[in-house]
């Protein structure tokens, strides 16, 4: 089988494209002996300040949201990819898009797929935290991103999510057919081989956050919590990864800033937090699924999270770590200590996770159910 990848950003760079799950498809196909090529639909140089202009507001966060999802924005990604696609046409037998923020153009009768980790529908649903695209959309913006979402999606032979949750999404907000959309999940963004064959024991009360978006991930709540930790735990430690300029003075955390996923040294520095790691916290306020707690639960590390979007389908409470309400510190500082206090217990969800991570999160496999779909 021959494929087009089409997505925002450069799919052969684990830091440029959708938080590096891209690279991890397109690596995983081709180690299936599928020949992949890859196209960048993103706009850069002229194009780049073209989408701007024409997307501009005042509100800084209003007009990063337009420029993704607006259409004049759209329309030039649409025609860039479809530049990529009538130069790879003569040589490919399907399209594989990440996302819908454009169309797949140009492609004459080759069926394109689609691998989806949200969707307008479900960002409206999280527009009450403040925190999905959705939210700094009007409501008349949103409806003409749900009208050219559906027909992307209608058009498409096949759409694969990254969740059970996204799934019920498109069959109930879309109106799609439950035969054409597979969930297919995802796996951790790296490769497996990096990570040891046992968990080394972890006695230091060591908890871990990652994530790049420090509010919508929950840090402040994490902070308020782990004050209320180290009133219990004296030794308890919080490092912080993922904030580029995060600038905290409390006691006890240590915040190592942006590790990029292709610099081997910090690469490094990270897979050495997960094994560090006594307990994965990300108290996250929106999340269209959350593949740093996968991240962890290969290392063997409890995970707590909380109870929303499809943190549920990774983390199952009370056996591979925690849920918690979002925004209750109280609740997510009770669950710390009672996995810090009690090493037997974190252990036995650390080996629970890491088991269900292997048996149900893979690259390999969400590759491998895509292929069935396409080949079919």
């Amino acid at each position: 089988m021959r494929i087009l990848m089409v997505c925002e950003g450069d799919a052969e760079n684990p830091e440029e494209s959708f938080s590096g799950s891209t690279y991890s498809i397109l690596r995983t196909l081709r180690s299936n002996g599928v020949e992949v090529a890859t196209a960048d639909a993103e706009l850069y140089g002229p194009l780049r300040w073209l989408g701007a202009l024409l997307t501009f507001t005042p509100n800084r966060r209003r007009w990063s949201v337009r420029y993704r999802l607006a259409p004049p924005a759209a329309a030039l990604r649409t025609a860039v990819a479809r530049r990529a696609i009538i130069r790879a046409h003569p040589r490919i037998e399907a399209i594989l898009q990440i996302g819908a923020t454009f169309r797949p153009q140009g492609r004459g009768a080759i069926p394109y797929y689609l691998y989806c980790d949200s969707n307008i529908q479900m960002a409206v649903r999280g527009s009450t935290t403040g925190f999905s695209q959705a939210a700094a959309m009007t409501a008349a913006e949103q409806r003409v991103v749900i009208g050219r979402e559906r027909e992307i999606y209608d058009g498409a032979a096949g759409i694969f999510t990254i969740s059970d949750r996204l799934r019920r999404s498109f069959i109930e907000d879309f109106g799609m057919a439950a035969d054409r959309v597979h969930a297919v999940r995802a796996g951790p963004n790296f490769d497996p081989a990096e990570i040891p064959g046992e968990r080394a024991s972890v006695t230091a009360p060591n908890i871990l956050f990652v994530g790049t978006q420090f509010q919508r991930k929950g840090g402040d709540v994490l902070l308020e919590a782990f004050r209320s930790v180290r009133r219990s735990i004296p030794g308890a430690r919080l490092t912080i990864i993922g904030p580029r300029d995060l600038a905290i003075a409390d006691e006890g955390v240590d915040s190592l800033g942006h590790l990029r996923q292709d610099d081997p040294a910090a690469r490094r520095r990270l897979l050495d937090a997960y094994a560090a790691a006594a307990v994965y916290c990300l108290p996250t306020r929106y999340e269209p699924f959350g593949i740093s707690y996968l991240e962890a639960m290969y290392f063997g590390v409890p995970c707590i999270g909380t109870d929303t979007g499809a943190v549920p389908e990774m983390i199952i409470d009370g056996e591979t770590g925690y849920l918690v309400p979002v925004d209750d510190a109280e609740a997510l500082a009770d669950r710390l200590v009672t996995v810090l206090r009690d090493p037997v217990l974190a252990s036995r969800m650390g080996d629970a996770g890491r088991r269900r991570a292997r048996e149900i999160f893979t690259w390999p496999a969400a590759v491998d159910r895509m292929l069935a779909v396409m080949r079919r």
